[in-house]
């Protein structure tokens, strides 16, 4: 049997590596963004990255169902979580467990675990993911600029003492 060689398929093998490699080059956090997205129990998950990218601040999850209970939420995580190799974790073992990575550009995904001893309730493993915009987009389309203020109704107090409009 005669092995055929295919032209230029070590040179496109090489290019897939490097591809590769450059594309988890770039899967570093953006910092200063703030990632908002869901988890696999239904709710929501939001956390910001800080400035200078080394931590995750203000990890929240909201609307997690327990075995006997709900985590309503907003449940935020206490203390920030630093970030080390595009990933942090684990948070606190058997009482807030949440852990992520940053796969690609503006992404996030991980997971989560609320639990508690008194009631006893747990709401197992939720896988979560989150995009990101970075702080001036948030910014730009919330910020102060953009907010119209309601037109002010004069108030006329009467004898009772009430305003009344």
């Amino acid at each position: 049997m005669k092995t055929m060689r295919i032209p230029g398929l070590a040179e496109t093998v090489g290019t897939l590596v490097s591809l590769v490699s450059k594309l988890r080059a770039s899967a570093q956090p953006m910092a200063g963004a703030t990632y908002r997205g869901t988890h696999s129990g239904g709710g929501t998950v939001q956390f910001t990255v800080s400035g200078d990218g080394s931590e995750v601040q203000g990890f929240t999850a909201s609307d997690a169902p327990g075995d006997v209970c709900e985590f309503c939420g907003p449940s935020p995580f206490p203390i920030p979580l630093e970030i080390l190799d595009n990933g942090f974790g684990p948070g606190i073992p058997g009482l807030y467990e949440v852990s992520g990575a940053f796969p690609s550009e503006g992404r996030a995904q991980g997971t989560l675990r609320l639990a508690l001893d008194e009631p006893p309730c747990d709401s197992g493993v939720l896988e979560w993911t989150a995009t990101a915009a970075p702080a001036s987009t948030w910014a730009s389309m919330f910020g102060p600029a953009r907010v119209m203020a309601a037109p002010r109704r004069l108030a006329h107090r009467g004898s009772s003492g009430l305003r009344r409009p």
